[in-house]
């Protein structure tokens, strides 16, 4: 068993840990390590945890094979570009007629994470970590990108290693966005579906161009308490863009614009959960926590 592989039983273990927390809504049985806007970060075993496990939402049997192909593509594809990835293995659980998958990832030294990292020092345009960052932006083109805020990085002192690649950032040639929206926005009211899957697709589709990427970089560090180091770092990104600079004010703009969009997305999946659990006497299938506080 390689070290990002978790046996069928253990898979299991967690998935009906997780499922008694959602019925609940009482998640301290499980080892929380970060909540994201679509998924949830699990450590396991939860005394003492070798994995990282990052729950997807559930999917039908082709859903889940054309999501998993994809990841597997992207991984390859960001590794093609020079930019390692965490080593990462796709299990997944039937149940009924869904399919319930974790990406899974060794457990990493959290002080490595990019955001402790930048805590841990003094705000330097020629930090390494910075250096390293700005450098992913040669990764990105008009057929792949990555969410490259820092939380989505491992920094070992000398080597940069991507760790979020649960989304897919693919796209065809004619600029349409491979992986399906479907799954991710089941978890709200049916008839906001359509019109959040294409929000959803423009403001991902933003991350197709290396600017906009760096503006997104600088926009998550007021997301993680982290004001003090806008000025470095976009003195560090503009190192590495032709043409127009990125901007401390337009990133805040960026920010500000996505305070009010995510939250809102929480309001209404409280709204679907009330539906499915008191009115349809269903269950529920995913967290609501914002990654926001």
């Amino acid at each position: 068993m390689n070290e990002s592989s978790m046996s069928p039983q253990e898979v299991s273990e967690l998935e009906e840990i997780v499922l008694a927390s959602l019925e609940s809504r009482d998640d301290s049985a499980l080892l929380v390590l970060g909540y994201g806007e679509i998924s949830v970060a699990l450590g396991w075993p939860i005394t003492s945890p070798r994995f990282v496990c990052k729950r997807t939402p559930p999917f039908n049997p082709a859903e889940f094979t054309h999501y998993s192909d994809l990841v597997t593509e992207y991984i390859a594809g960001i590794e093609a570009r020079g930019l390692a990835v965490a080593e990462t293995s796709i299990v997944r659980r039937d149940r009924g007629p869904q399919v319930i998958s974790y990406l899974v990832q060794p457990m990493l030294d959290p002080a490595s994470l990019g955001h402790n990292v930048l805590r841990a020092a003094e705000p330097d345009p020629n930090h390494p970590f910075l250096a390293a960052l700005a450098e992913t932006l040669g990764v990105v083109s008009s057929d792949l990108s990555i969410d490259a805020q820092v939380t989505n990085f491992s920094w070992s002192g000398s080597n940069l290693t991507l760790v979020d690649v649960g989304t897919p950032f693919l796209w065809d040639p004619a600029g349409r966005l491979r992986f399906d929206m479907k799954p991710f926005v089941r978890p709200l009211p049916a008839l906001s579906r359509p019109l959040v899957a294409r929000q959803m697709t423009r403001l991902v589709t933003r991350w197709n161009d290396p600017r906009r990427v760096g503006l997104d970089i600088v926009a998550n560090l007021h997301r993680e308490g982290l004001p003090e180091w806008v000025d470095a770092t976009v003195v560090a990104l503009n190192r590495h863009l032709s043409g127009d600079p990125v901007t401390a004010e337009e990133a805040r703009q960026l920010y500000e614009e996505d305070v009010k969009i995510w939250p809102l997305l929480k309001k209404l999946q409280a709204v679907e959960r009330w539906w499915q659990t008191s009115v349809r006497r269903r269950s529920y299938d995913w967290f609501i926590h914002s990654s926001f506080d």
